[in-house]
């Protein structure tokens, strides 16, 4: 990220880094990441409600009833309230998980603004026992979400109720259904779907998670079935330094090329794209100089448009529990010589059609919809509607030879990826799973097109309490 060297972060902005860096430390899945966000934002906005007497916003939970005094609605106030509801919040969803050196970050924060994270009260005429209280009603809301956020003793936090399985083996054994979700052996054990029962939780604005499903994907007995294949394959045997770099870029394996990511523990970890569109916010509320009553309303908007993302994408990897790539293109050409990428610095080889790799990891779950596609898109449509503009400038530049997956051999040369306008960005973050050989066409184009649809609805939900409709 450029740093803007005459423009100070707003708290905003850096409670929002905060989050991004225990959602890195924890290692929290793109599901649960974009709840956490949605959370945490939310509750701050609420908050900032109360003691905002420029505007007709209203909280989602209270809406004006607990609204303060003209004579009390001053910044420092503000700042107050919006950060002891991100703190309250923050140390209920992470604390326990945090490793014992990063306990603290929360904590520590609100010392910097002079703060106290001692003071718990929860009375409402009070700045901090409003943001207080207004974290905790945030907490209360969530509770019966069907996130399973507390699970069972014995199964453990956000684990599925709906008994989801796969009726596919594991590779390396045939499809019994060929369009279907195949799990991978990892470490010899079959991956098990992340949060099959996430298309059920409680989002912003959609009614349910199906409200905007998109159309079956292809079946193995339509003749488009193979050539999707044959497409993936294609990428597989041409790919370019620059279409490996994207691959992995939006994979999360770059984010370390950023000044405001995290600058140690495992940094190896793949980035979430909940966390990769956050600092994209990040950057435009620094090239646009925000102040904090902007980014409290842009944040609560985006991650919100995160949240209600991953439901309606999860609910359309569930609902169709299509296959992926690994699985169609080694049970297509099984028996016979195909030409694609052979592994880490091979070049592209022939090889036999059951060992085809994706150039990135496949995750653990099914392919349609792509839930990058579907983030990035209601990112890029929230966010252009709110700043009122498309205009995003960012890059990164991966060095010669500073490929994750191909270290030392790729790129050959210095390679630069940026992003004039935020379209650009999501775009380029679907196709990237193509390029990865882990999503197919119609997984891209259709998680735009839901998550564009998401994006909208979450756009016109936030307005009504923008303007004091709702609440």
């Amino acid at each position: 990220m450029a740093t803007n060297k005459n423009y100070t972060p707003t708290e905003v902005q850096i409670w929002n880094r905060l989050t991004c860096d225990a959602i890195h430390y924890v290692n929290m899945s793109p599901t649960l990441a974009s709840r956490a966000l949605a959370m945490v934002h939310t509750a701050m906005y609420d908050a900032w409600t109360n003691y905002n007497n420029s505007g007709d916003e209203v909280s989602t939970t209270t809406g004006r009833r607990l609204q303060r005094p003209s004579a009390e609605c001053n910044p420092k106030n503000r700042e107050i309230t919006y950060s002891h509801a991100a703190f309250t919040v923050l140390q209920a969803l992470f604390w326990l998980d945090l490793p014992a050196e990063k306990k603290n970050i929360f904590r520590d924060f609100m010392c910097t603004l002079n703060f106290d994270p001692d003071d718990r009260n929860l009375e409402p005429t009070n700045p901090a026992g409003l943001g207080n209280l207004c974290g905790k009603l945030i907490i209360d809301c969530r509770l019966g979400d069907f996130a399973n956020q507390y699970g069972t003793l014995e199964d453990g936090r956000y684990v599925d109720f709906t008994n989801y399985c796969p009726v596919n083996p594991p590779i390396p054994q045939p499809l019994k259904y060929e369009d279907r979700w195949q799990p991978l052996l990892i470490n010899h054990k079959p991956q098990q779907f992340l949060t099959p029962h996430w298309g059920l939780v409680k989002a912003f604005a959609l009614e349910w998670g199906g409200e905007f499903r998109p159309q079956s994907p292809i079946t193995c007995s339509d003749k488009e079935y193979k050539a999707q294949a044959d497409m993936i394959l294609e990428h597989s045997a041409c790919l370019t330094d620059e279409q490996k770099l994207i691959a992995e870029f939006w994979a999360g394996m770059h984010e370390d090329k950023f000044e405001d990511s995290p600058k140690d523990g495992d940094l190896n970890r793949s980035a979430t794209p909940p966390e990769q569109c956050c600092r994209q916010a990040r950057y435009l509320s620094n090239k646009y100089h925000h102040k904090n009553a902007f980014d409290i309303k842009m944040f609560f908007v985006l991650s919100n448009a995160l949240l209600d993302a991953g439901i309606a994408a999860w609910d359309s990897k569930v609902a169709y529990d299509y296959v992926r790539p690994i699985s169609a293109i080694r049970e297509l050409y099984r028996g016979k010589t195909i030409k694609a990428w052979g592994g880490p610095c091979e070049g592209t080889k022939e090889i036999e059609g059951e060992n085809w790799i994706p150039y990135i990891p496949t995750p653990p779950f099914a392919e349609y919809v792509s839930g990058h596609s579907t983030f990035s898109a209601a990112a890029e449509e929230v966010l252009t509607s709110f700043c009122n503009k498309s205009r995003y400038g960012e890059s990164v530049t991966i060095p010669k030879g500073g490929s994750k997956i191909e270290p030392g051999c790729t790129p050959c040369e210095n390679i630069t990826l940026e992003w004039k306008v935020l379209k650009d960005a999501a775009n380029e973050a679907g196709i990237s799973r193509l390029y990865g050989g882990i999503h197919f066409k119609a997984g891209d184009m259709e998680g735009r097109r839901l998550g564009y649809k998401v994006g909208c609805a979450v756009w016109d939900k936030a307005n009504e309490y923008f303007n004091g409709k709702l609440g």
